[in-house]
């Protein structure tokens, strides 16, 4: 059983990774726009139907994904329970959030698209913003829940030897390879300016389950 979650926590990272690509994969080329530079200037351009199949493909992705976590987890449970109860429970509510946060990147460009066929750049980015400032706090405390906060306890965990898994593994997880893909983009290379950055946390999000399966593994366990 605890093989068959790690793969599809696998997929379900890797399917999400193709939503996120299809929300933010942009080109060379776009500028950000507006007072708190959350506008995206390809949004006029950009497809309509990306952003409504990037949001059905993340349904499916984010309970996918998770499933890899809670392998992990279900390992875990059998030297620390409390805290793995308490890193699932955590995490639950985090990719509640991270559904929540797709969704609403998903809804931006599409109302912006909206306003701008009236050609009232000034209302596109005042409604933009406001909703954007109104959901801020849940935003970035969901996001922290979902990928900062597990992969940093995942990182101590390894280090202290309560998972038993090597070293190399601290590196995968979300945080570590959004870092990555955030220092791709920082060479300025046309090559890197959206992928892998724009994906690099959904396919963290999958190596939850990689880390479940080099545990069973590592445990001589199916």
């Amino acid at each position: 059983m605890v093989k068959i979650l790690a793969i599809i926590g696998i997929i379900g990272g890797m399917l999400c990774a193709v939503a996120d690509l299809l929300l933010d994969l942009k080109g060379y080329g776009n500028q950000k726009l507006g007072k708190m530079k959350i506008i995206d200037s390809k949004w006029k351009v950009m497809s309509h139907g990306r952003f409504v199949w990037s949001d059905i493909l993340a349904m499916f992705a984010v309970p996918m994904y998770t499933c890899g976590f809670v392998a992990l987890m279900l390992q875990l449970h059998k030297v620390k329970a409390e805290l793995s109860i308490g890193m699932t429970v955590m995490f639950l509510c985090g990719a509640m959030g991270g559904f929540m946060i797709h969704t609403f990147l998903c809804m931006m460009p599409t109302v912006y698209q909206k306003i701008m066929e009236k050609g009232d750049v000034e209302m596109a980015e005042d409604v933009i913003e406001g909703v954007f400032r109104q959901i801020y706090v849940p935003f970035f405390v969901l996001y922290s829940m979902l990928v900062i906060i597990p992969a940093l306890i995942i990182m101590v965990l390894i280090i202290l030897k309560v998972i038993e898994l090597p070293l190399w593994c601290m590196i995968l997880n979300p945080l570590v390879f959004q870092l990555i893909g955030l220092l791709f983009r920082a060479t300025g290379l046309k090559i890197f300016v959206d992928a892998p950055s724009c994906c690099a946390a959904s396919l963290g999000l999958a190596m939850y389950g990689v880390l479940a399966l080099i545990l069973i593994c590592h445990s001589g366990n199916v």
